[in-house]
Formats: structure tokens, sequence, C-alpha cells
């Protein structure tokens, strides 16, 4: 399978890249960046034989059948559908888009050429996250009555436009990616938040029907914290969610999940790599530790894709009708923040 990766920077470099290259049934063909200079180190730190400045001649030269998408989410729109109506299945990276209908164009164009369209949520491959899907759809939890979140992440200086914390190895983001909300589509909420709305809704297999929202700071145009509440759509529980942006340093990013339901309730705790569920009679079980690592695997998305392009199912955790409803509930969240109150998911945009 040929495959090109479209406006490769930092976080390229340091995990589609070395992905797709790393698959002895990926040919790597052509790798794009409006930077000259940069894009020409890239292509020959990875052997790409052809290093282009415009997107659109990287694809229509080449003939891609996969396509990794690795531009600011400004760009994602026209370079996704572009390359869904060339025939690749793609990847794009999160936020998936600006706004929701931005999001509900791409995935249409996915549907409509019979492509895979993944995002990159790549959290929903990590060991102590398909523990906990796993355990929910065995029936441990029961019903749903109560979701506790939290996410801190080492972005506060990426927001600002300083260090990225190391995530793309030596190469640095340009700033605007972060810090540019025209360019971004926000600040931690789009940034961070986008990776915890899409998980909690696959772990739960729920859609979130409303929510409430603050920020930190407020009115700002890259907020560094957010809390949230939130209703599900086809059940009656709630969902505390909060997003916090640290300082740099390089501990990987902290995931706090409890659920509580009929059944019994879950502890999802990263840092320690521990994942625990009580039963509603006591009994206490503590997973193994290959079931409960909260490591994180830069390429599982690439990995992904390359296994949609040989023909598997797009895995739900990172398809794009998860990926528009993502993006439905920011918009829904930044409104809330905005009015003061709940709304709707879906009623933004």
């Amino acid at each position: 399978m040929r495959a090109a990766v479209l406006s490769a920077g930092a976080w390229s470099r340091s995990s589609h890249l070395p992905a797709l290259v790393a698959d002895p049934r990926v040919d790597l063909v052509a790798v794009s960046s409006p930077a000259a200079e940069q894009v020409g180190e890239i292509a020959a730190e990875f052997g790409v034989p052809r290093a282009e400045t415009d997107w659109r001649t990287a694809l229509a030269e080449t003939e891609p059948e996969i396509v990794v998408v690795s531009s600011p989410p400004v760009a994602h729109e026209e370079q996704v559908v572009a390359a869904l109506e060339a025939g690749a299945h793609v990847l794009v990276e999160k936020p998936f888009a600006l706004e929701s209908g931005a999001a509900r164009r791409m995935h249409e164009a996915a549907v409509s050429a019979d492509r895979a369209l993944l995002i990159g949520f790549g959290w929903s491959a990590a060991p102590a996250f398909v523990t906990a899907r796993r355990l929910v759809e065995e029936g441990e939890i029961g019903e749903l009555e109560h979701l506790m979140n939290h996410l801190a992440v080492n972005t506060r200086a990426l927001l600002g436009g300083a260090t990225d914390g190391g995530w793309g190895g030596t190469a640095a983001s340009t700033p605007s990616t972060y810090t540019d909300r025209r360019v971004s589509g926000g600040g931690a909420a789009a940034v961070s938040m986008s990776h915890q709305l899409g998980l909690v809704s696959w772990i739960t297999g729920e859609r979130f029907d409303d929510v409430t929202a603050m920020l930190y700071p407020q009115r700002a145009d890259i907020e560094l914290h957010v809390v949230a509440a939130a209703s599900f759509s086809s059940c009656a529980g709630s969902a505390a969610l909060s997003c916090a942006s640290t300082h740099p340093y390089l501990a990987r990013p902290q995931w706090h999940l409890a659920m509580y339901g009929s059944a019994g309730q879950l502890w999802v705790d990263s840092v320690r790599d521990e994942v625990r569920l009580v039963r509603a009679d006591g009994t206490v079980v503590d997973l193994p530790p290959e079931q409960s690592s909260g490591v994180y695997d830069a390429g599982a998305p690439t990995k992904a894709l390359i296994e949609c392009a040989f023909g598997a199912p797009a895995p739900e955790g990172m398809a794009s009708e998860l990926g528009l409803h993502v993006v439905e509930t920011t918009d829904a969240l930044y409104r809330s923040a905005e009015v003061g109150g709940p709304v709707q998911v879906g009623a933004v945009g």
C-alpha cells in the first residue's frame, strides 16, 4: 500500500512516520510540508522519495492508498475530503475540526467514498482503557449511574507558544498550531479534552446529551483548564469531567477514571497502571499488569489505519462518527461557557 503524510510536522515525525516505515506492507511514497527545509529533512530521515511543499501535488502525483493528515485543524477539511475522494483511507489528527459542520462534512465524505476515516484518538488502544471497555461490555458495571474522569497533560507551555514537552522529539511544533484559536479550534477543551470526550463515549457506549462547562481563564481565547458536567443520551447517568494543563515535565498524561453503576464500580489510574473492579457484593478484582497499563502508543492510530487499508473495520474508538460527536460536544461546551448554563449537544453549528 502506498502511503503519504500531508503537512508533516513534529508529531508526525515522532509517531506517524515511524509507524508507517516500520510496516513492510507499506511503501511511504510522499511527504508534504509548506516548510521546504523541514520537509526535505523529514524525507531524508525516513527515506521518502517525494518531498513536496504543496500537499495537492503529493496527493495527485503519487496516488496513495493511505493518507495521514497532520495539518492544523483549520486545514483538515480540505485535505481530508480531497484524500478521501482520491480513494485513500485517511487518518486525521485531533482536534478533528474547528466546528461541527466541518466534522460532519468529512464524516459524510468518508461514508460516500466508502473509505475509512480515523481520528487520532490513540488512547482507545491503551490496555487500561481496552480493559475498561471490556468490563462495561461484560456487564460488570451494570447500568451506569455516575462517571468521573480527570485528565492532566503538560500542555501549559504549548498553549502559550513554547515547548511541546518533548512529544515531537527534538522538533518543535509551530506555535500558532496551539495558540491561535482560528487555527487550533481552542485551548485545553479542543486539544486535550477531545481525547477525554472520545474515550469516555467509547468506553461507556454512550453519547453526551448536554453539557455545562466552565473555563479558566474565563473568556480567554486559549483556556488552560476545563470543568464540565454532562448527561448521557440513553441512560440516566451523569458525568463530571475535568481537564488541566500542567507545567512541562516528561511524566506521561495523568488519567483518573471512576465509574459507578448498579452492579459495581471501576477505577482506572494511568499513573499507577491500575485498573480495579469492585463488585456490588464487595469483591475486589485488581486486573493484571498487562491489562492495566496506561502507557500510550503514539503509533496506534497509524497502525489502525494500515489495518483498515487491508480490510479491517474502522475501530469504534477512532472512527469519524465518534469524532463528529466529540466536535459537537466541544462546540456545546464552548457555548455553555459563554452563556453560563447547559447546552444541548448537536444544537450548535
